[in-house]
């Protein structure tokens, strides 16, 4: 409230001027929600001002504060277009146009209108109009264009497609100088490798889009660590998504209405159920109880997780009236909280004895996960991860059909055979479910295997191993289409004394601060990898030696200019630089980097050699 009354205070006698500082606050990503809808406030109540343009972005600016989720805030919507419209075409200003038209389609998008939100966008985002464009704000308006046809298309689940458009959005973000919608942009093309269960794909994008948010308003930050908890949540790492979502509670609490607080404790109740702590699952849903939730969507969820609370502490009647809230409503939900609420019919229909209802939603069951493994199937984007989630489709499917067959089974020597002959097929059944469970743990254990064997421990960045065979790919590459890339060799200057004397804990902490201060440095498409103590390389594919020295500079300026560790130290690093040649090989090429390292070392240290 205090920062809300001084953005009112300081600006109460605002000059027409300024109007598009204080707009671009909001789009630059200074202000938290709150914050932004005090500006707009103070905007409409100084309007009409001298300035037709300062008018029109006023009303373009509103646009996106438009709630079109009910029949009253559509009506209210149509309203503001019929005023909004006149003041901006007065304006004359294509940019201002241009942002009307992209809000409209957002809007049209979110109210499942997809082909008349196509039409809004098509004029925008033409190659010409982008070629053409000197201005950061219209370079970001069409970028904003393909953000939203990056939604449409994923919708539509045409993900190459989604795909093109977020890129396009993130490079054009990136050309206009904004850092905050860039970042924002990561988070869309991490939806994207959700969709497509590439879920550590998705989890490098959030965390990107994690460390470049920290600079921005608190509310982002914690946006985008509850987009990263469900990822894990979705690749099955529990633990991790507790562990994110609980960071992120008090400010959820903060800023957030009891419908938002109220979502955060659910997703915290329902990991607890899965993970048995139920006793930390109670303490959860004693707080949920006292907040007044309104949102018919979060109270849909609270009501399927009490029910699955209830039914882990076998109280079976309160269960089924939680269960009863929720009951038949299912077939517009997501493919995920359908699989939830399936096999949630399938427990409480197990408890009652109910094998017909127990039968019937193992079927349901299955045929929704055929139709998931499809999905997956027919996706041309997944990467090779998509082999294990595959394989782990399969094994559900399998277990799945045998414990039904045999359900049927159970049903029919219930009628017509005797006791022991119903006590043998559930006793199959048990043996089935257990090896089905033990194959999927070591099909995953050893994909997890697979994928530690490639990363550094400590800092996450790829480990010696797996940079230098990327670094021989390359060059393959080099030789077959005629390109150029280059090599980076880094080397942390006296880290030796760094361990002497603070210690090794905090020598690791410098070397992952500076892992972080490289990656957030370089490119997307550069690869970095650790291949010592404190060494490392970067491999620049299809980058001159001239790029490849003024990115190795502003490595090492980043590293010099930032403190590191708890306790705030300087460090400094040397670097080496070649451009592979076309003829040598990988192991002539690493002697020629290290051999301009060493050169940096005995030059002085905290340089560049090449």
């Amino acid at each position: 409230m205090f920062r809300i009354f001084c953005f009112l205070l300081f600006s109460s006698q605002l000059a027409a001027t300024e109007v598009e500082n204080e707009i671009n606050k909001v789009f630059q990503g200074f202000t938290t929600k709150a914050e932004a809808i005090a500006i707009l406030s103070k905007l409409e109540k100084q309007m009409p001002y001298e300035n037709a343009l300062d008018n029109a972005q006023v009303m373009a600016f509103k646009c996106w504060f438009s709630n079109v989720s009910t029949p009253n805030g559509i009506s209210e919507y149509k309203q503001f277009l019929e005023t909004a419209k006149p003041v901006i075409q007065q304006a004359n200003n294509l940019s201002l146009i241009q942002e009307l038209a992209v809000c409209e389609a957002n809007q049209e998008y979110t109210q499942g209108n997809y082909q008349t939100a196509l039409e809004h966008l098509k004029p925008i985002i033409n190659t010409t109009s982008v070629e053409n464009t000197i201005s950061p704000k219209q370079l970001s308006t069409i970028a904003t264009a393909h953000i939203v046809l990056n939604r449409i298309q994923l919708t539509k689940g045409n993900y190459q497609e989604a795909f093109d458009s977020a890129k396009t959005a993130y490079q054009l973000f990136e050309k206009a100088g904004n850092d905050y919608e860039k970042a924002l942009a990561l988070k869309e093309i991490a939806d994207i490798h959700i969709a497509l269960y590439n879920y550590e794909l998705a989890i490098e994008q959030l965390q990107r889009a994690k460390l470049a948010l920290t600079k921005f308003n608190e509310q982002e930050h914690y946006k985008v660590t509850d987009q990263l908890a469900y990822t894990y949540e979705e690749k099955g790492d529990l633990i991790k998504a507790i562990e994110l979502y609980k960071s992120i509670k008090k400010d959820v609490r903060r800023f957030e209405s009891d419908n938002g607080y109220a979502y955060i404790l659910i997703k915290l109740t329902e990991l607890n159920i899965k993970l048995n702590s139920l006793s930390q699952a109670d303490s959860y849903l004693t707080e949920l109880n006292t907040l007044s939730v309104t949102d018919s969507w979060i109270l849909t969820l609270y009501n399927l997780t009490k029910s699955e609370w209830y039914l882990a502490n076998s109280q079976l009647q309160a269960a089924l009236t939680s269960y009863e809230k929720i009951a038949g409503h299912n077939q517009s939900w997501p493919t995920n909280l359908r699989e939830r609420y399936l096999n949630l019919t399938s427990r409480l229909a197990a408890a009652r004895g109910d094998t017909y209802l127990q039968i019937a939603s193992q079927q349901q069951l299955i045929a929704l996960i055929r139709d998931k493994q499809q999905a997956i199937a027919n996706n041309t984007l997944i990467s090779a991860r998509l082999n294990f989630n595959y394989e782990q489709q399969n094994l559900e499917i399998s277990r799945l059909e045998h414990e039904s067959k045999l359900q049927q089974k159970l049903l029919a020597v219930a009628e017509d055979k005797s006791f022991w002959q119903g006590l043998t097929v559930i006793i199959t059944c048990v043996c089935l479910l257990l090896f089905a469970v033990y194959t999927f743990k070591q099909v995953r254990q050893k994909k997890y295997f697979e994928v530690l064997a490639l990363k550094d421990e400590l800092t996450g960045i790829a480990n010696r191993r797996a940079i230098l065979n990327l670094k021989q790919s390359v060059m393959l590459q080099n030789k077959l289409n005629q390109q150029i890339s280059s090599l980076i060799s880094i080397d942390i200057d006296h880290f030796k004394a760094v361990n002497d004397q603070y210690g090794h804990d905090i020598g690791d902490e410098l070397i992952i601060s500076i892992t972080n201060t490289i990656v957030q440095t370089v490119r997307c498409s550069d690869r970095v990898g650790r291949v010592g103590g404190e060494e490392f390389l970067i491999v620049l594919e299809n980058q001159s030696l001239e790029h490849a020295k003024d990115i190795a500079e502003r490595i090492r300026l980043s590293v010099a200019e930032k403190e590191h560790t708890s306790l705030f130290i300087s460090a400094t690093i040397s670097l080496g630089v070649i451009e592979i040649a076309p003829n040598e090989t990988s192991e002539q090429a690493a002697k020629r980097v290290d051999l301009h390292l060493y050169e940096a070392k005995r030059g002085g240290r905290n340089a560049v050699y090449s």
